[in-house]
This record gives C-alpha cells, sequence and structure tokens, in this order.
C-alpha cells in the first residue's frame, strides 16, 4: 500500500455479525480502535446489507421515513411492523414482516410457516400511494413459492376440487389452480423489484427446498414433495414461467412469486443498497476501505454486500481491509485489493469467546489496523 497524504480516511463500512452484533455496533467498534491508534486520521462509517435482514435499517438511516404497519407473522398471528417510505417509493423487508426471525420463540414450521404477510405489507405500501416496491426478500421462514403474498394481495389458489388451499407450503402440495384475476388492480401501475441476495433457481438440487429447506425446518422426504410441488406452482404462475430463473428460489420461492406472478423482477440487493446510500460518493473520500461480516467463507463473493464493497473499492483504485467473526476463505481476496486480513477467532482463540466478547475484539482489530496504517 502507497503511504496516505496527512490528512487521511477511513471507510469503515461492514454488514452485521448475524447472532453476535448489528452492522451500526461493529462499525462504530472498529472505528473506536482506530481513532485510539490513530487520532489524526478521519474515520466515516457505513452500514450496508445486501437484502437480509437488516437492510430496512440501513435505508431508515439513508433517506427513508419508517411508517408503523399492521401485517401478519409467518405464522399469520397479526403483528405491527414498519415499511420504509421515500417519495413515491416504498421499502419492504420480509425478515422484518414475517422471516425467521419473526418465528414464535424461534420454532421452525416449514411446512406452515407463510409469506401472506408480505402482501400485507405490499398492500400497505400501495395504500400509502407507492409507485415503485423495492422488496428485501432475504431471511424468510417459509418455502410456499409466493402462494401467500400472491393470496395477501387478491389471487386465488385452489386444489382440484376447487376448495381454497392454505397459503403455505402445505397449500402448495395441493394447489391446482390459480387465479391471478382478483389481484389488487393498484399493482398494474406500480414497479415491484424483489431485491435478493441469492441467485438459486425455485427448483432443483439448487432450488429453494433443497438449499434451504433444512434451514427452515423441512425434513428430507418432505424437501421432495416441497421441491416437486414448486416445479408445478411455476407452470400455474404463468404460462412458459422457468423456474430455472436465477433468483427465483430466493426466499422459499418469493422471487418467483413476484417474477412470476406479479410481473416484477428481480435485482442484486448488495448493489442497489449501496446505490440508494451513496456509498460511492464516500468511497471517493477514502484512503481505506474496512468491511466484513460474521462468517467470511467461499459464499461470501456470491453476492453479499462486503464482496460488493471489496469490488467497489477496487474500481476506485482504494485498498481494502477485513474484519470477520471468522475466516474460512481467502481464495479472491488478494485479486480485490485486499491488504490485511483480520479474524475475531483468531484473536480470542476460540469461536466462544469471539461470539462473546465480539465488541471489544471489534475495537481491537480497529487499533491494529490503526497502528498498520501507522507504519505505511
Amino acid at each position: 500500500m502507497s503511504n496516505f497524504p496527512d490528512e487521511r480516511c477511513v471507510l469503515v463500512a461492514t454488514d452485521k455479525f448475524k447472532g453476535t452484533l448489528d452492522a451500526a455496533t461493529a462499525n462504530a467498534a472498529i472505528a473506536r480502535g482506530l481513532r485510539a491508534a490513530a487520532p489524526g486520521i478521519e474515520v466515516r462509517t457505513r452500514r450496508v446489507a445486501d437484502g437480509g435482514d437488516g437492510t430496512l435499517a440501513v435505508l431508515l438511516e439513508n433517506g427513508f421515513e419508517a411508517v408503523d404497519v399492521e401485517v401478519a407473522g409467518p405464522t399469520l398471528v397479526p403483528r405491527r411492523s414498519v415499511i420504509g417510505r421515500r417519495g413515491d417509493e416504498a421499502f419492504v423487508e420480509l425478515a422484518e414482516i414475517c422471516g425467521l426471525v419473526q418465528l414464535p420463540e424461534g420454532r421452525l414450521d416449514g411446512l406452515h410457516a407463510s409469506s401472506w404477510g408480505l402482501g400485507l405489507a405490499i398492500r400497505a405500501a400501495l395504500d400509502l400511494g407507492a409507485r415503485r416496491i423495492h422488496v428485501a426478500i432475504g431471511g424468510s421462514a417459509s418455502t410456499d413459492g409466493g402462494l401467500g403474498l400472491l393470496a395477501a394481495l387478491g389471487a386465488v389458489a385452489t386444489d382440484r376440487d376447487g376448495q381454497l388451499v392454505t397459503p403455505d407450503a402445505s397449500g402448495l402440495l395441493v394447489v391446482d389452480n390459480l387465479d391471478r384475476s382478483g389481484l389488487d388492480h393498484r399493482l398494474g401501475g406500480v414497479a415491484i423489484v424483489a431485491v435478493t441476495d441469492v441467485r438459486n433457481p425455485l427448483t432443483g438440487s439448487q432450488g429453494a427446498a433443497h438449499v434451504y429447506g433444512p434451514q427452515k425446518g423441512l425434513d428430507a422426504s418432505t424437501i421432495v414433495l416441497v421441491d416437486a410441488a414448486l416445479e408445478r406452482w411455476a407452470r400455474l404462475l404463468r404460462p412458459g414461467f422457468s423456474p430455472d430463473v436465477p433468483g427465483t428460489g430466493a426466499a422459499g420461492g418469493v422471487g418467483a412469486g413476484i417474477l412470476g406472478g406479479l410481473g416484477g423482477r428481480l435485482t442484486p440487493g448488495a448493489p442497489y443498497v449501496l446505490d440508494t446510500i451513496g456509498f460511492d460518493a464516500d468511497l471517493a473520500a477514502a484512503q481505506l476501505v474496512v468491511t466484513g461480516e460474521g462468517s467470511w467463507d467461499e459464499q461470501s463473493l456470491q453476492g453479499k454486500a462486503p464482496a460488493e464493497v471489496l469490488r467497489r473499492a477496487q474500481a476506485a483504485g482504494v485498498p481494502a481491509a477485513i474484519v470477520a467473526g471468522r475466516v474460512a476463505s481467502r481464495a479472491g481476496l488478494e485479486e480485490l485489493g485486499v491488504r490485511s486480513i483480520t479474524a475475531l477467532v483468531e484473536l480470542a482463540g476460540s469461536a466462544e469467546i469471539a461470539m462473546r466478547d465480539a465488541e471489544p475484539l471489534l475495537e481491537r482489530a480497529g487499533a491494529e489496523l490503526g497502528q498498520w496504517l501507522g507504519t505505511r
């Protein structure tokens, strides 16, 4: 790394350390360490996200207004939640509405968890007059292909006998017909975009059921049944709709529901969030960017927010450092301009201590980066 000018700026832009710290707390800890070890530098913080839980919180810090709405959780229990609004644009986070984090006492319910609440949130956005609705669909509790979402917006799904099916994976197993004529008419004049951090197809070995079903409580035999049901569901969503489209398997198939059922589109989450928060303007003023997340592994470069930070830093010619809870893979990092890699597990000596003492360890990592900068 070349020497820094006298007035140096470090941009700290991490995602959450899942299960341990949110991104704001992680950023603040690293920044404290940097400032303590190198008092002459300016430190700016930006938390980032990629469409999973925590994305709405990032946007609420960057121009969106929080609006309380009445929705339903993943088990259809009514609850209050929040969506974001900025002008005629609304932002809805599935995880905040009916995601895994909203399951009662954290009990997985793979067959009966539903995306119904997401449809109610989109209705609320329509009531606010939204003309563009971005939906972050990471962190879902359901594998219903967006059946619940569409049903809440007025679509009618029935079985062979013409009976309404339940808006969940168990309903998906028996659905035989989908009538979209009753969808909220306001949807015709609104752009709906699913913001996602994964590119899985709807079905197959890399699809919604096989890859994410176990995380949602589906056993091996049920996963096979749900995967076959999702294949049939694709044909009901729209004639010629392909279950192989990347991203349609996101959020248990909600990606397919938005693309095929609502005529929306899909977009990668990390670029959308970084563009929306004006990340590049902060990057232009930085001589070093620090990013990271709880676990850096082979999946981290596949659409995650810290990887997008690294790509933009490289394009701007700004060197980068990674601070993560654990680092399981270093592949591709040198090519992306990463000059320093810190794993909290290595600082702590064990994963247990790293999670328990994450905040002081992040501060220590920041201090070590500050000391390192002083030698450049």
